[in-house]
């Protein structure tokens, strides 16, 4: 049974993660968003959710297109996630996709 718990906590913060992902990115526009989940999958092969795991696809692609302005959109992911901030898992994502 907790084994249980647990993946169900783990699920529910990697959709708070990628929840937060998809609002940055879809209020700097439509297009920011197709074109982040276009090169995801173009250099990487994953998708949004993916970047729960892989934090640093998500950076390396923020950086590429955007440059110094990737900064940005970082931060405004953290300042969705700082509510939750405290919880491992999402402290570790914030961690990796910062630097």
């Amino acid at each position: 049974m907790t084994c249980l718990i647990e993946r169900s906590m783990n699920e529910a913060r990697k959709a708070l993660v990628v929840l937060a992902i998809e609002k940055t990115l879809l209020e700097v526009g439509k297009a920011t968003y197709d074109e982040v989940l276009g090169k995801l999958y173009e250099d990487y092969g994953c998708y949004l959710a993916d970047c729960y795991e892989k934090p640093e696809y998500l950076a390396h692609v923020l950086e590429e297109l955007y440059g110094p302005n990737h900064v940005i959109i970082i931060e405004s992911i953290k300042k969705y996630l700082a509510e939750t901030g405290a919880q491992e898992d999402i402290s570790q994502f914030i961690i990796k996709i910062s630097e």
